[in-house]
């Protein structure tokens, strides 16, 4: 039977080892159309987010957008939009001591907002965009807004503001197109400031420059008690300043090509950080953190003690300090050379390298207890794809079903706690998701906030976050904000502890679930060691094992320590989104919100064919004779095929007209729809007599061995199923009978 097929889908995770226990306190999918590139928080706790907003979905059109929500995230205390009317991006935000926000980026719109006094910039062009700055009072009024370096095309990538109210902005000139970043005498300065980074300092009012200097700079900015200004980025330049003394004084020189042969290369990019003195005039002291291959800076941060914590994405030659994953080569001095995350740590002089450990990625916090905290990605990079997520210390306790792979998931995002005197991992909590890329962090007492982008929201949320009023099952480009507690007390031993929620048909994450879907959870302590199956379609409690959806308790089909399969019950269909609550003997898991739809529908993957062809994986469909469609025993042409749907599917008229439909348009007619069981749908098709579309031998090796792969869907509730949903499904034909 199909239930037996998946119960038998056995995995298994390793307990997490940590001195602190973080916990998911909040997780929610908090806007579409907005991708967050900065956060921050105030000293009341309340947070800040910028980044850009679609305001024309025919143009993609973009404009910055600027967030400020109460410290429990349950409330917009504004909400604001800033540009004109072309192209407007933010990338970076900070916040004072009395809650004004300071946003910069850049723009191309000749109308953005710029109030009077400053005049520190000219209006942009389309070609040539201008580095902004904007102060917000509490309530998100504009203070003031500046364009910033005269004529020159330049774009802001980092803000700061010191306790006198100062503002430091840090960001990149353009291609030399246009004139040179303008510097201001006694600061650091190059003539040539094309493609090279500048750093300034701007006066409270925002209508005068303290310093501007060039040739120093980057994407990412700090500052310490002193004053003195940290900035970190990469480059492919090997003019960037070094000093004499330091870690590396000398940039490691590379080249790297698009792609084979390597008929052009290039130098690939370097990381740098350096520590300025307050008036812009002197480094104190200069350094690459690079090895020979690519080196890319995503965040900067700076402890009490003047040490300095890196993070990105690096190649394989990158200087870690402990032994990391091993992870593929791609094609030598190429750019798919695939990447690891690391967060490396410089002592105050910039002279040696403390520890170089591969977690994070994307973002980094100074904890004021000797703590060090780091967002992060699975499958960045191109590494997870591959599997290499499996392989980072911070996951390895996650089932490899909830980690990037070749089938539904291409990013899943975790924050990490690390023990800063010697880079050891302390704990980590796992968010997931298929989509999931995190931006930026911020941190307010033990407790991280972190922003990020998906096209679906399949990952965590919880019952008290600001959402959406409703999900369906297509993808849509949005926002997402967490929050994960590190000083949560460590739970008793049994608790169940759940990773992802997958659908069962194609193990897909889910995102918005449908009544009657068949859904599997991996995770630990989620029931018997040995495993246990139901005898019927109804049971709702097995081996001490239940799902509640409020009220309503879900039928459940398997269960064990590491998996539970089960199905949606059928709740009210008003409902737009569920409180879903696991109970293992007693005790009950952290509770998810799922959102719901009528339909969501998907084909059953065979699980046992590893292959991933460049349509998709293979559908578990039964030949005519019953026997499984695989290489080995295709179908023939003209004779029938059975899939099996999964996703809550409407068998009425309306469905079978859709199906036909697209077996007019492929070749491939319907001949059943037959409930497999309460759950699941067979639809039974006619294979096509003659091959008719142009997929008829879409890899030569099939076709060399006297079969096709033969891509598969068809079209439910207005909805394309195919395996694997973006990834599409195949079965074999044999195109010789």
């Amino acid at each position: 039977m199909l239930t037996d097929m998946l119960s038998l889908l056995l995995f298994s995770g390793l307990a997490l080892s940590a001195s602190t226990y973080p916990v998911l306190t909040y997780s929610t999918y908090l806007r579409d159309s907005f991708t967050p590139k900065a956060i921050a928080t105030d000293s009341f706790g309340n947070i800040y987010m910028t980044g850009n907003a679609i305001v024309d979905p025919a143009t993609s059109q973009s404009t910055v957008l600027v967030l400020k929500l109460n410290p429990q995230a349950s409330q917009y205390l504004y909400v604001r939009y800033i540009g004109g009317s072309v192209r407007d991006s933010a990338n970076a935000i900070a916040v004072d001591a009395a809650g004004n926000a300071y946003v910069a980026g850049s723009t191309t719109s000749p109308d953005f907002p710029v109030t009077s006094g400053g005049n520190l910039g000219t209006p942009p062009g389309l070609s040539s965009p201008r580095s902004f700055v904007v102060k917000l009072d509490p309530n998100g009024g504009i203070v003031f807004s500046d364009l910033l370096g005269g004529s020159a095309a330049s774009v802001a990538q980092a803000v700061a503001v010191n306790p006198a109210g100062r503002i430091i902005v840090t960001g990149v000139v353009g291609d030399g197109t246009g004139p040179a970043f303008p510097s201001t005498a006694g600061a650091h300065s190059i003539a040539n400031t094309a493609n090279h980074p500048y750093l300034l300092e701007l006066d409270p009012t925002g209508t005068k420059t303290i310093f501007s200097a060039t040739g120093i700079g980057g994407s990412a900015l700090a500052l310490d008690p002193s004053g003195n200004i940290y900035v970190a980025g990469s480059t492919y330049l090997l003019d960037y300043p070094t000093t004499p003394g330091t870690y590396q004084s000398t940039f490691p020189v590379f080249r790297i090509c698009a792609a084979p042969p390597c008929s052009g290369t290039f130098q690939g990019a370097n990381q740098y950080v350096t520590k300025v003195d307050p008036t812009g005039s002197t480094l104190i002291y200069s350094t690459a953190v690079s090895g020979n291959g690519n080196s890319v800076n995503a965040g900067l941060a700076v402890d009490a003690a003047g040490n300095v914590y890196l993070t990105g994405y690096a190649g394989p030659t990158y200087p870690y300090t402990v032994t990391p994953p091993a992870i593929p080569i791609g094609p030598v001095n190429s750019i798919f050379f695939f990447e690891l995350p690391f967060l490396s740590k410089l002592d105050p002089a910039g002279k040696s390298l403390l520890f170089s450990v591969p977690v994070g990625g994307a973002g980094v916090q100074a904890g004021s207890h000797g703590d060090v905290y780091v967002s992060g990605g699975a499958g960045a990079g191109l590494a997870g794809t591959f599997g290499i997520g499996n392989n980072l210390p911070a996951l390895t306790n996650v089932p490899a079903e909830c980690l990037p792979n070749d089938r539904g998931i291409r990013s899943a995002a975790y924050v990490s706690e690390i023990e800063a005197a010697s880079g050891i991992l302390l704990g980590s909590q796992f968010i997931g998701g298929s989509t999931l890329a995190t931006a930026a962090i911020a941190l307010f007492g033990s407790t991280v906030w972190i922003a990020g982008a998906a096209t679906l929201p399949d990952f965590p949320l919880t019952a008290n976050a600001i959402t959406l009023p409703g999900f369906g099952p297509s993808p849509v480009s949005g926002a997402y904000l967490g929050a994960i507690d590190f000083s949560q007390p460590q739970p008793s031993a049994g608790t169940p502890q759940i990773f992802c929620i997958v659908d069962s048909a194609d193990l897909a994450p889910v995102a918005a679930a449908a009544r009657n879907q068949l859904l599997t959870i991996f995770g630990t302590s989620l029931g018997p060691p040995a495993g246990a199956a139901a005898s019927d379609d109804s049971t709702t409690i097995l081996a001490g094992v239940s799902v509640n959806f409020g009220p309503l308790s879900a039928p459940l089909l398997y269960v064990s320590s590491t998996q539970i399969n089960f199905a949606v019950p059928l709740a009210d269909n008003s409902q737009s989104f569920a409180t879903m609550q696991l109970t293992v003997g007693g005790v009950r898991a952290a509770p998810r919100q799922l959102p719901l739809t009528f339909s969501n529908p998907s084909l059953f993957l065979n699980s046992a064919q590893s292959q991933v062809t460049s349509f998709g994986s293979v559908v578990l469909a039964l030949n005519a004779d019953g026997s499984i469609n695989s290489a080995p025993s295709p179908a023939a042409l003209g004779s029938a095929v059975s899939v099996f749907v999964n996703g809550g599917f409407k068998p009425d008229r309306w469905f079978a007209r859709s199906l036909a439909e697209f077996a007019t348009l492929n070749g491939w007619s319907v001949t059943g729809l037959v409930p497999a069981n309460p759950f699941v749908l067979r639809v039974d098709l006619r294979v096509p007599s003659a091959l008719v579309n142009n997929f008829s031998c879409p890899i030569a090796a099939p076709c060399a061995a006297g079969f096709t792969l033969y891509e598969v869907g068809f079209v439910a509730d207005g909805q394309i199923v195919s395996g694997g949903k973006a990834f599409g499904g195949v079965v074999y034909v044999d195109r010789t009978k």
